[in-house]
């Protein structure tokens, strides 16, 4: 019986067990989120029409301040001069009046994020003084007292004229007689409020939803939920008309089958409404907990808990632990033990297969790993090998000039150089070297060139960084970048050439550099070697990509060579490889 139940595939052993063990959790959610459902509306109603009651109480206080500021200009100083004794004042009086009224103006405005600018025309200036231009005599009177029409005929302190909203007093304030006749006033003030700050605090609002606020004649909304909000209001126009005594209130309303809440509230001052309304379906809170059903909640999860674990533990918690004993025997390299596969399900073929892995992995190492290596020293053999007759060629090149102009003192002396150059190369077999020794081999190479250049180049050797004179480097990598700064950076150059050969190190690498002040290489000839040099292309590989290759080979990416650009006005080429405090 066992046998059978293991043989059953996993997937449906994993489907049987889930429903059995959850049935009872499915329940007990269901109900509890029922019920956290319905605290969830009551508290987020709550939270709403408190914040809507708080927004229009905060709304109707800034307004009735502004306005009480806005009275208080009858009373202003400057601005009663302006409007009765403009004909007596100098020009300094009367600049300075409007400056004053300019000052108390933008200080009422700077008061209120509601306000967007303030303007007053004064009859006897024939002109506005706004904060916006000290005095606007483009503005026209007739724009002035449509306002204040505007605000006779609506009654209310809010005027909506062209879209915009306005505060609006006139000094007098019978400005418009009952038969629509027009008086001349002494001023007229306007107030513009701004819309941009009443959406921003529409926005505000924390729910998913959308927020109006209107009158008969103008509307502001936040726009951040489409919806049928005219389908809704027809609603609330219904409602309103069965309770006409009601300022506020909290409805649930559906439009187009789907639940929507609506709360609403007016204000009597601005005698204007905010509407703000969102799908029951983004209601989102802490579910609250309830003495048994949260207790019978915890048994119930710890029971599950236990029963699930135990039921992964039998299903694949065993087998994976046989499996993870068997990896980890393979990171230690034992590729001869194997495992017994005695199960028949999933599991039973990832074993089988794991193990046909490990065998045809076995035979890759031996046969293709191991034949890899043995390629890759050779050809570093042969690389290394390349450069021993490069500069062979070169050095018997130089000392042929030598003789051939009777430079039999010179050419001594090259030979000398030239045979302690080839001594060090026979004499030393090996793929590493000290950097010590490598760096007296370029030195021995830059006396035989100075011979050669004469005075015409001048070669510079940085002081190795302290404590690496000793450290293992790969043969045979200095002297060639020298030979490639001679021969093809200064060469042409007649007088005062520069070579500076440098080292310096880091916490991990050990850089050498050599850089000239020849003529270098255009950016693309520059561009046309690093991509030989990264893509390793076949083909005879000496000199700078030679290198390259063998500390590749030797490094991998920690090792290689950088073509860069002098601060000396050639080339710079810089060889990095990783280095160890420890050595």
């Amino acid at each position: 019986m066992k046998r059978k139940i293991e043989n059953i595939p996993i997937f449906p052993k994993l489907i049987l067990t889930f429903l059995v063990i959850m049935m009872p959790l499915f329940t007990l959610s269901l109900v509890l989120n029922e019920l956290g459902k319905q605290e969830v509306k009551n508290q987020i109603s709550n939270s709403i029409t408190m914040n809507i009651h708080y927004y229009f109480l905060s709304l109707e206080k800034e307004l009735e301040r502004i306005t009480r500021s806005q009275q208080e200009f009858i009373n202003d100083e400057d601005l009663m001069q302006l409007s009765n004794t403009i004909s007596i004042m100098s020009e300094y009086k009367k600049t300075k009046a409007i400056n004053d009224l300019l000052a108390k103006m933008t200080l009422l405005k700077d008061s209120s994020v509601y306000i967007k600018d303030i303007s007053v025309y004064i009859e006897s200036i024939h002109g506005f003084v706004s904060t916006s231009n000290t005095v606007d005599a483009s503005s026209t009177r007739e724009e002035a007292q449509d306002i204040a029409k505007a605000t006779f005929n609506s009654g209310i302190p809010i005027t909506f004229w062209q879209n915009r909203l306005y505060l609006n007093l006139t000094y007098p304030n019978n400005l418009v007689n009952r038969d629509m006749t027009l008086k001349s006033p002494l001023f007229i003030q306007n107030i513009e409020l701004s819309v941009e700050a009443l959406k921003g605090t529409l926005n505000a609002f924390p729910q998913e939803g959308g927020a109006i606020l209107f009158t008969d004649s103008w509307s502001i909304t936040n726009n951040q939920y489409p919806m049928p909000l005219n389908m809704i209001r027809q609603k609330l126009d219904n409602s309103l008309l069965d309770n006409s005594i009601q300022t506020s209130f909290t409805k649930q309303i559906t439009v187009d089958n789907e639940q929507y809440m609506v709360v609403y509230e007016k204000s009597q001052f601005m005698n204007a409404s905010l509407l703000f309304y969102f799908p029951e379906n983004v209601i989102v809170g802490q579910l609250k907990t309830y003495g048994t059903w949260f207790w019978l909640l915890v048994g119930s999860s710890l029971i599950i808990v236990i029963l699930f674990s135990y039921g992964i533990y039998l299903l694949i918690h065993r087998p994976l632990q046989t499996l993870i004993r068997r990896f980890k025997s393979i990171e230690g390299g034992n590729f001869n033990t194997a495992l017994a596969v005695i199960r028949q399900d999933e599991f039973g073929y990832i074993i089988n297969r794991f193990e046909r892995t490990v065998f045809s992995l076995k035979t890759l190492i031996d046969e293709l790993y191991i034949q890899k290596i043995r390629l890759q020293q050779s050809e570093l053999k042969q690389l290394q090998m390349q450069i021993t007759p490069h500069f062979l060629y070169n050095s018997f090149f130089i000392l042929h000039r030598l003789i051939k102009n009777d430079e039999n003192e010179t050419a001594e002396l090259v030979s000398k150089n030239l045979g302690d150059y080839f001594h060090y190369i026979t004499r030393n077999g090996l793929e590493e070297v000290t950097l010590e020794e490598e760096v007296n081999h370029a030195r021995s190479y830059v006396e035989i060139q100075n011979i050669r250049f004469s005075n015409r180049i001048t070669a510079e050797f940085g002081q190795i960084p302290a404590g690496l004179e000793g450290i293992m480097v790969p043969r045979l990598i200095l002297q060639p970048l020298v030979e490639n700064a001679y021969e093809h950076g200064l060469g042409e150059i007649v007088l005062d050439g520069r070579l500076e050969i440098g080292f310096t190190a880091t916490a991990d690498r050990l850089y050498f550099t050599v850089e000239d002040n020849g003529i270098g290489l255009i950016e693309e000839q520059r561009a046309r070697l690093i991509r030989k040099l990264t893509l390793e292309e076949e083909g005879e590989t000496t000199g700078l990509i030679n290198i390259h290759r063998r500390l590749v080979l030797k490094y991998g990416e920690q090792g290689g060579l950088e073509i860069l650009q002098s601060a000396l006005g050639g080339l710079l080429v810089r060889i990095y490889i990783p280095i160890s405090r420890g050595e």
